[in-house]
């Protein structure tokens, strides 16, 4: 394992089991539009992209629904090594119910009533030799 070489506290456990716990938070922060939980953990640019999405939303008064029933997959799929950072990317499969509302509470996108299941692919980087134990979200990916 590369990463213990750069990092030796390192626990892949620990680190799939704070990436969900984290993943769980930022759709929750998502759907309820509110950023300030994730914001030291999170890239600029994604913070920025998510409030884009966030205010969009606002605008035209639309209601997110997403209810996260399990994470049923959980892995890292790649991790990049150099000089200055380590950048991990994680694959979550979620089963989920996701539905976006127009101001009338009418079904715009989605189904409220349905699980579906979703893969998403999120890059975290944390800096070497930092002491932070903290990783920063830098790129989110879904399909």
């Amino acid at each position: 394992n590369k990463i213990l070489e750069v990092e030796p506290n390192f626990n892949i456990d620990d680190f799939l089991n704070g990436s969900k716990t984290f993943f769980e938070m930022v759709l929750k922060s998502f759907v309820n539009g509110n950023l300030d939980n994730i914001k030291k953990f999170t890239k600029p640019s994604v913070l920025k992209s998510f409030k884009v999405a966030i205010d969009d939303r606002n605008k035209e008064q639309e209601t997110l629904i997403i209810d996260l029933k399990s994470i049923t997959e959980n892995k890292i799929t790649k991790t990049t090594i150099n000089k200055s950072s380590i950048k991990i990317n994680v694959k979550f499969q979620s089963l989920q119910i996701r539905a976006l509302m127009d101001k009338n509470n009418k079904i715009i996108d989605g189904d409220n009533k349905k699980e579906i299941i979703v893969n998403d692919e999120w890059v975290f980087e944390k800096k070497v030799n930092d002491n932070n134990p903290n990783w920063t979200l830098i790129e989110t990916k879904s399909n």
